[in-house]
């Protein structure tokens, strides 16, 4: 079969190009290793699919590589493309969400887009070996051919080296926006408790990042919001041997010395916080002879790990950025070979980030391939 675009992995990334080269009157063909396109689009924002953010995308992800597609192909124009196969959406303390708040409805409609516009896609056809420029398995030929195959997250697939032949080099692939691991020494009577606290993470006596979002308490770490936006942060920093800790406030509307005052005036950790919590800050400050306040304050978790990448949303690595164009993300050492996605060394803070780098990354190789 020969066509002008073969896209390689079937998930957002890849539909996304493969709608908007077929506009533009190209044969596509999506080659997918799963059994169906889209499966892990299914578990994105716990179901709702969070697609995209209204904060300045500056500074939400691990290199500035992303901001030339998401500058082109910002929010108003992402939105543009999701109405375009006919996706209402809505926005909820800033974040965008399909007006269901459905993620199957986010993938049916991509799905008849690529129907409607006579793109082929073969399912449980996943991508062994790419052969010159470009033939797939010995049986699929292209003018252009985008790898898009995300990444091993939760239950996906890893084909980086699919390009190695061609003088693409990968970074390690660390699970990120993912439940931390913890030591269990203070999680006693937590598991399933949830809080709005500040949460920083630490690492060699240095603070790498806090932020203030909910945390959910489990039997063997956390997991929750601000977990997530943190896991990204390790995960970048690459600190996985679990000398990072986490230093939770659990009052982050008082400074330490007027918490004290009203523990001190008579008011019990019960009056504030979940009674489990109020237990465990109590024996935290048991157990370092410290002030109840300064407990509340600056309790903390210990032998912090990412969570395995069966339960991640995101891996941080992959392909290395410098050896692709940023406005088209074709490969300098190769034309007409493409990587979207996160398939590149690409990811977002938790908050639709990385489904707008997705969308964006789609629409730069869809509208820019096989255009000599």
């Amino acid at each position: 079969m020969i066509c002008d675009l073969i896209v390689i992995g079937g998930g957002v990334s890849g539909m996304v190009a493969a709608i908007c080269a077929s506009r533009r009157g190209k044969k596509v063909l999506i080659l997918e290793k799963g059994e169906r396109v889209g499966r892990k689009l299914l578990a994105t924002g716990n179901g709702k699919c969070n697609l995209a953010n209204t904060a300045p995308v500056a500074g939400k992800y691990n290199s500035d590589f992303a901001l030339t597609a998401l500058r082109e192909f910002p929010l108003e124009a992402q939105l543009d493309f999701w109405r375009s196969i006919g996706l209402v959406t809505r926005v909820a303390e800033g974040r965008v969400y399909p007006y269901s708040e459905q993620a199957s409805g986010v993938l049916n409609a991509l799905r008849a887009a690529l129907t409607k516009n006579d793109v082929a896609t073969l399912v449980s056809s996943g991508a062994e070996k790419i052969e010159g420029r470009y033939t797939v398995n010995g049986a699929y030929r292209a003018k252009a051919l985008l790898l898009a195959t995300g990444s091993n997250a939760s239950f996906g697939y890893e084909s980086l080296d699919l390009l190695a032949p061609y003088g693409h080099r990968a970074t390690r692939r660390i699970p990120a926006l993912v439940p931390l691991l913890t030591d269990k020494s203070n999680l006693k009577g937590l598991k399933g408790v949830r809080a709005h606290a500040q949460v920083a993470l630490k690492a060699n006596g240095k603070e790498i990042a806090r932020t203030s979002d909910e945390i959910l308490f489990k039997d063997n770490g956390v997991s929750g919001t601000a977990v997530f936006t943190l896991s990204g942060a390790l995960a970048r920093a690459g600190v996985t041997d679990g000398s990072a800790s986490l230093e939770i406030d659990f009052a982050p509307d008082f400074i330490e010395k007027d918490l004290d005052a009203l523990f001190i005036g008579g008011v019990e950790p019960e009056g504030m916080f979940h009674k489990e919590i109020a237990a465990a800050i109590k024996r935290a400050a048991a157990e370092k002879g410290c002030k109840l306040a300064h407990a509340a304050k600056r309790f903390t978790l210990g032998r912090v790990i990412p969570g395995p990448k069966e339960l991640a949303q995101v891996m941080c690595g992959g392909l290395e950025t410098e050896g692709f164009y940023p406005d088209t993300l074709e490969s300098r050492f190769s034309p007409g070979l493409y990587a979207a996605g996160e398939a590149l060394d690409v990811d977002g803070d938790c908050g639709g980030f990385n489904l707008m780098w997705a969308v964006a990354s789609g629409m730069a190789v869809g509208k820019k391939c096989c255009s000599k």
